[in-house]
């Protein structure tokens, strides 16, 4: 009897355990219901308000042309790389297959040489070899702005063929060097200083080349024409090889190898010959191939390396280091 009465009372505790539970839920539920509603409601008259739709239709305008431009840059950007790309291949095309010899024109034919006035006794020339005769003129350019240098012509010398061509002369079958010869006026600029700027655009110490050329075409030479230009050219080497310059990266000097050669001493062949007009100026009205090959060639890191960034620095500045290598006298002698 006991035991019957228990288990009645255990069932009814279980019972109104469920009803509790189940009105908790449906309350649970009724509530979630209505948070429900009211946030639609909300949503609902947020959009309907007509400030706040107005805003959020801009926005998402504003939106749409911004991804337009971005996609509209990203199309120009790729225009512009390919439009870039054929005006660069196009002429460095044509220069190539002009180099190697397919095509010809009126710029094939030999540059006239310009000549001093006569009578002007201070109108010398001089010429250099410095491997790729575009750079070393551009070398004397900013003397030629200032009229220090009256002319600069690009050409060939010391070679045994007359009026060489430049694709014989750079497949080495001529003897000739790629030269610059400048016309200068002596009152204005010293053939020191001629030096000077020639020898900070090229490594003197290689025999087999210079930079991205090879062959004895595009070697070092300074071919004199007097005695003062020769006895100034051999002073030049001499005095740069005791200040150690040129090193290699170790810090060893390495020996200057530019000959100096006397034009007065060579037969007709192996004086200067003009180049192709083609070749004249080139740095100028050829920029695009010529900026390329002058990065590829590892000129201009060389001579910042050895001059501004050593040497110069080394004796404190660029007028230092042409007092180094070209002494003057004293006034007391």
């Amino acid at each position: 009897m006991i035991h019957q009465q228990r288990l009645v009372v255990s069932n009814h505790y279980h019972a109104r355990d469920d009803d509790q539970k189940r009105i908790k839920d449906t309350k649970k539920k009724k509530l979630m219901a209505v948070f429900r509603r009211s946030k639609k409601r909300s949503s609902m008259e947020d959009f309907n308000d007509d400030d706040d739709f107005k805003q959020q239709k801009q926005s998402d305008s504003v939106l749409d042309d911004i991804l337009d431009i971005k996609k509209r840059k990203q199309i120009d950007r790729r225009d512009v790389v390919n439009a870039s790309f054929v005006a660069l291949s196009v002429p460095l095309l044509r220069d190539v297959f002009h180099d190697l010899g397919f095509y010809s024109g009126p710029d094939d034919f030999f540059a006239e040489v310009p000549f001093g006035v006569p009578g002007e006794d201070d109108v010398e020339t001089a010429v250099f070899a410095g491997g790729c005769f575009w750079c070393v003129e551009e070398t004397f350019e900013a003397e030629e702005r200032e009229k220090k240098v009256l002319a600069t012509t690009s050409g060939y010398a010391g070679g045994f063929v007359s009026n060489p061509k430049y694709l014989d002369v750079g497949r080495g079958k001529t003897g000739h060097r790629e030269v610059v010869r400048v016309l200068f006026d002596r009152r204005k600029i010293s053939y020191r200083e001629l030096l000077f700027s020639y020898f900070r655009q090229i490594d003197p110490t290689r025999d087999d080349g210079m930079f991205l050329d090879s062959g004895e075409q595009y070697t070092s030479a300074i071919y004199v024409n007097s005695d003062e230009q020769k006895r100034e050219a051999i002073e030049a080497i001499e005095n740069m090889d005791r200040l150690n310059i040129f090193v290699d990266e170790y810090g060893t000097r390495k020996q200057i190898l530019t000959k100096v050669i006397d034009l007065r001493d060579l037969d007709m062949n192996a004086q200067f010959f003009p180049a192709e007009i083609y070749h004249q100026d080139y740095f100028e009205k050829n920029k695009a191939r010529y900026k390329l090959y002058r990065f590829m060639s590892g000129r201009d890191p060389f001579s910042q390396g050895t001059w501004e960034n050593r040497f110069d620095k080394k004796v404190g500045g660029k007028e230092n280091a042409f007092l180094a290598i070209f002494p003057q006298p004293n006034r007391n002698d």
